[in-house]
């Protein structure tokens, strides 16, 4: 009996141990989203950031929701970047981002909702 419940403690420390976050304590969180502050007009849009769904590999990442005339036609909660695990790391990059796909609407009159790697490249997005 006094084996079992050793065993039974062990197994118990050791999945608190192997449970701890693996993200450096020095890793800088990106800045809190502030809906009154983080707005953009662009061609007639209105680019507003929001937080976005957290990633795996990252503690929290950056979406956009895009308004006309304060009717939202495109919200942005997850990941649009393939080539980047942990999203949009950036503000100027969601709003990079954002721009990019308001003027691809008005090009071929769809939205996109993933950034192809050429874009990212093009666009200098720097949340790789």
């Amino acid at each position: 009996m006094k084996k079992a419940f050793l065993l039974i403690v062990l197994q118990v420390v050791l999945i608190t141990l192997f449970a701890q976050n693996n993200v450096p304590a020095t890793r800088q969180l990106p800045e809190p989203v502030n809906p009154m502050k983080d707005m953009q007009d662009y061609q007639g849009y209105t680019i507003r950031l929001i937080p976005a769904l957290p990633t795996p590999q990252s503690i929290s990442s950056y979406g956009f929701d895009i308004l006309k005339d304060d009717k939202p036609v495109v919200h942005q909660f997850q990941n649009p970047l393939p080539t980047s695990p942990k999203g949009i790391q950036k503000k100027d990059d969601a709003y990079k981002i954002a721009q990019w796909m308001i003027r691809e609407y008005k090009k071929n009159g769809h939205w996109q909702n993933m950034v192809p790697p050429h874009i990212v490249n093009e666009l200098k997005i720097t949340s790789n």
